[in-house]
């Protein structure tokens, strides 16, 4: 009996969790990519899943300049098995900076607000792609959602 309380002990230990996912005020919202890259001749082409995991990280990296930012992200194949796409959970403290790099990613023109049914999203159309934003209400299910296919990562 000893040992297993041991053991249970010792795993709490293992599961430690970052310092700043445990930050209170952080806003949390869903954001989805589909991204595109221009090549020499002006043609869309859709990016590989290792140069869209680089342009993640890029992007990552400019969140953080001056905002308490990490995030979570899965990179899956489109429907059409053509190009992948991006679902990301930006945890945040300053919105208006997030919706700024946003803007500037994927090489926009305006916010727009679009309604699907009940849910209303964020929506930002530009030279790059597409972006959508969403508030999100239950975390772990739209965690559940962004792994359905593949195993989500974290950028801190």
């Amino acid at each position: 009996m000893v040992k297993k309380n041991n053991m249970n002990n010792e795993m709490k230990n293992l599961h430690n969790t970052y310092p700043i996912t445990n930050m209170k005020g952080l806003k949390t919202i869903g954001v989805m990519v589909r991204k595109h890259n221009i090549n020499e001749i002006g043609e869309k082409q859709n990016p590989s899943k290792r140069n869209l995991d680089k342009q993640i990280r890029t992007l990552h990296k400019k969140l953080k300049k001056g905002n308490s930012v990490y995030t979570e992200y899965s990179i899956e194949k489109n429907s059409d098995n053509i190009g992948y796409h991006t679902h990301l959970i930006i945890h945040f403290k300053d919105r208006d900076k997030v919706n700024e790099i946003l803007y500037n990613f994927i090489g926009g023109k305006e916010w727009s607000i679009r309604e699907i049914g009940l849910n209303t999203f964020n929506n930002i159309t530009g030279k790059y792609g597409v972006i959508h934003t969403e508030e999100i209400f239950n975390e772990n299910k739209f965690r559940r959602y962004i792994n359905k296919r593949n195993q989500s990562k974290t950028l801190i």
